[in-house]
């Protein structure tokens, strides 16, 4: 069963303050009518390569269905749009509903705006810093823990 990767855009993929590399790209949609400058790590596009290896890869962004074309010159991503999930807030029902049983994980820089972050039985949260966003992921590790995390609670409960 392969799990679910849901990501943010703002603070994963675009950096406001970042503390790692960037480059600075105007990245546009709607035939150039919206467009938008943004910084994304260098190296964001590996380290997506490698989360799609891992994942089946979901958006859930105030960028909504705008995420994958906007993005997709700049991060190099595949033709076919991954599919997003319509919401900007109260993201964990949707990721849940979405992942219909699968094993999930869920990156985003405002996690922490839940409060205490909880520890789902069906997913994993995965807050990271927006100074940093996704170049403090191992996808390969990430993989390993849900279904080690998942596994483990779904036992215990």
């Amino acid at each position: 069963m392969r799990p679910i990767a849901v990501l943010e855009v703002d603070g994963v993929l675009a950096l406001d303050d970042p503390r790692v590399p960037v480059v600075e790209t105007v990245v546009h949609t709607y035939g150039h009518r919206w467009a938008r400058p943004i910084n994304i790590p260098i190296g964001a596009a590996d380290v997506l390569r490698r989360l799609v290896a891992e994942f089946d890869v979901v958006w859930a962004s105030s960028w909504s269905h705008n995420a994958h074309p906007a993005l997709q010159e700049a991060l190099d991503l595949p033709a076919e749009p991954w599919p997003f999930l319509p919401v900007q807030f109260r993201k964990l029902p949707a990721i849940r509903t979405h992942a219909a049983g699968r094993p999930w994980v869920w990156i985003d820089d405002a996690i922490h705006d839940l409060g205490p972050i909880p520890a789902p039985k069906d997913g994993l949260l995965v807050p990271v810093d927006p100074r940093v966003g996704i170049m403090a992921i191992d996808p390969v590790a990430l993989r390993e823990e849900v279904f080690e995390r998942v596994t483990v609670r779904a036992s215990s409960g």
